[in-house]
């Protein structure tokens, strides 16, 4: 069980919600449906960086922008503030979460013929009001639909939603999540369950005792140019972990899953130095240090420096993780048992997500588990256990570092982004230490630790460029910035340039066009099949800002140019707009267009001799928004739209 701190490093507000969602979805569920079967038992384990969320959303959930915005009434909210909630509303599986919810599947289809800015101009209040409230009771988990009045009543009445009774179901909300951590504790206290501890802001532990660790398994790697250690961090992450475990539920902890299974030889010494009894990671790891190929291998308790060491079976943890949601729940219990019935060997470790593969599977999860752990417990070859249970069958000579993917380091160290991450988080340590004198440095220190966090690493990559990748990015930056902050130093330019490029979803147009100038879309056919490019920065909240948007574009037969201008044009009324679009490929020129209009949107025309040096093949845009004869804006920012113009449709067939 972990989340990410979602906090900003500068202004110290979550900027995502998904703590407060899987809360009210899987945190509780999970040892509950557990606590239904008298014979099971399981390993939990709780980050602590989950858990300071947890405790802090329980208050009330004040720092999240989430929570804020959605208490607001809707008549109220900004343009700004309905994208930024938008940005959030359905990012769920639509077959599992959003379907099963009459009114918000209409909502969502309606949302898939619009762009944001047209579904928010066309969506009454009481519609938007509606569709704040069934988001969120399409993430409540089985326990709250089964126990709540609130939320039972809710979905029976299915729409026509009150403002009174969303900010009921968001307090009494907050509240439940008051009760997870409790439920834990009192399940490990009876002896149902183990929780383990991950050290503190979940980091690659290995990589910070020695970043040349990562050479054990790939040793071509390119590493960043480093010129400070990171293993007083280590030792802090895991010193600040076991601390909070104490505190929490009033025991010493005796495991550890280290983040992302992640291990080396000076990691589990310090495991072990710390009281640490038990640890875990994947099969590769174990099977690349005992340059063994045989799987037979990971099924048995080993033991290296006084540590006792499990290795996840990755077959059975990943089947329930990423397949069993597409078969049917019979059908997949059946598998599991009868692949569990082939395995040679004593020890079966079953390793995974708690919280993120659940809103896949039909009822998020509940029968699948139900007939799972029905069938776990009556075949008598099969017996839960708790890792503190078990003795170590074997001793290990040696581990060779490694994590659950792949059995490298390669997902948060090596690339380009990766890299130069690594190297602003060494440079903004070193700054830190160097002004142990201020007072903030304290706090400084801290968000240092939480910049070090896997998961900022795990999305700074050029292929997996999104929403979530940006804001993890931008969260990352914040730390860093945050600390430079804290001890009165101000942050370079390096710091405050995203590492990662901007993600574009552009298309070509796919045949010819010829729209009126009216500053409306008059039909749906109208830009049908026009092209279109993203003109904006990279996420929701800083498109809002902007009056430029998104543009369509595309031609006629004869060579004419239509372009079609998304934006917040409302905000311009009554005053004089202009334009001015510079061309580029081999040539460059700039054209002021005569036949325009702006309503809605902004629809320009040029003619075919303004543009014709730029056809039969693709051409650089740039679009100068002039408003009472002074530029306000350029779109696209830092770069130029690239428009496709190279093709002859009348030679193409289109079925």
């Amino acid at each position: 069980m972990h989340q990410p701190i979602y906090k900003d490093g500068i202004d110290e507000e979550y900027k995502a919600p998904w703590t407060f969602l899987h809360g009210i979805k899987d945190y509780y569920d999970m040892p509950y449906h557990l606590s239904k079967f008298k014979k099971l038992k399981a390993v939990f384990n709780l980050t602590p960086s989950l858990i300071v969320q947890l405790k802090e959303y329980a208050e009330g959930g004040s720092k999240c922008l989430f929570l804020k915005t959605l208490r607001k009434e809707v008549k109220s909210l900004t343009r700004k503030e309905k994208l930024f909630l938008l940005k959030f509303f359905f990012k769920s599986p639509v077959k599992t979460m959003i379907s099963p919810l009459k009114d918000y599947f209409k909502l969502y289809l309606q949302k898939e013929r619009l762009s944001e800015e047209e579904f928010i101009d066309r969506t009454t209040n009481q519609d938007f009001l509606n569709l704040e409230v069934l988001f969120l009771l399409s993430w409540c988990g089985n326990y709250l639909r089964e126990n709540s009045k609130l939320v039972k009543g809710l979905i029976e009445k299915g729409n026509g939603f009150s403002e009174e009774e969303k900010l009921k179901l968001i307090k009494e909300l907050t509240e439940f999540i008051g009760k997870i951590l409790p439920l834990y504790k009192e399940m490990q206290e009876e002896g149902k369950i183990e929780i383990s501890t991950t050290p503190f802001y979940h980091p690659i532990l290995p990589l910070l005792l020695n970043v040349e660790s990562a050479k054990e398994t790939t040793p071509w790697i390119k590493l960043p140019g480093l010129h400070v250690s990171f293993k007083e961090d280590a030792e802090e992450q895991l010193r600040k972990a076991l601390a909070l475990y104490r505190e929490e539920f009033g025991r010493e902890c005796l495991g550890i899953w280290p983040a992302e299974g992640g291990i080396s030889e000076e990691c589990i010494e310090l495991f072990g130095s710390s009281g640490v009894k038990w640890s875990a990671s994947d099969e590769e790891v174990l099977l690349n240090s005992l340059e063994s190929k045989g799987r037979e291998a990971i099924y048995k308790s080993y033991e290296f420096k006084g540590v006792k060491l499990f290795f996840r079976d990755r077959e059975l943890s990943d089947l329930i993780g990423f397949t069993y949601h597409d078969l049917k729940e019979e059908e997949a219990v059946n598998d599991f048992i009868d692949r569990l019935k082939n395995k040679k060997g004593k020890v079966v470790a079953v390793i995974l997500d708690g919280e993120n593969c659940w809103e896949f599977y039909n009822k998020n999860g509940w029968p699948f588990r139900e007939l799972l752990y029905k069938r776990l417990e009556e075949e008598e070859w099969i017996e839960t256990v708790l890792p503190s249970e078990l003795e170590a069958e074997e001793k290990l000579s040696r581990i060779k570092a490694g994590s659950w993917i792949n059995g490298n380091f390669l997902v948060w160290i090596g690339s380009k982004e990766k890299n130069r991450a690594w190297e602003l988080l060494g440079r903004a340590k070193s700054k830190v230490e160097e002004k142990k004198e201020k007072e903030g440095y304290e706090r400084a220190k801290e968000k240092i630790l939480t910049a070090e966090g896997s998961d900022w690493f795990w999305w700074l990559d050029e292929y997996r460029q999104s929403e979530e990748s940006q804001l993890f990015e931008s969260l990352f930056r914040s730390f860093l910035i945050g600390a430079l902050k804290e001890v009165e130093e101000e942050p370079d330019y390096e710091l405050l340039t995203p590492l990662i490029k901007v993600e574009r979803k552009d298309f070509p147009p796919n045949n010819y066009i010829k729209p009126k100038i009216d500053g409306e879309i008059t039909n749906y056919y109208e830009w049908l099949n026009a092209g279109r490019v993203r003109l904006s920065g990279i996420s929701t909240m800083e498109r809002s800002k902007r009056v430029i948007k998104e543009l369509l574009y595309g031609y006629d037969e004869t060579g004419n140019l239509y372009l079609l201008i998304r934006g917040d044009f409302e905000k311009l009324r009554g005053k004089e707009i202009s334009f001015k679009l510079v061309f580029l490929n081999s040539v460059q020129k700039e054209v002021e267009p005569k036949e325009f209009k702006v309503k809605k949107v902004a629809e320009i025309k040029v003619p075919a001799e303004e543009v014709k040096e730029f056809f039969g093949k693709k051409a650089k845009l740039l679009i100068k928004l002039f408003v009472n004869g002074k530029l306000l804006e350029e779109a696209p920012l830092m770069s130029f739209a690239v428009l496709e113009l190279d093709r002859n449709f009348l030679e193409e067939w289109i079925v």
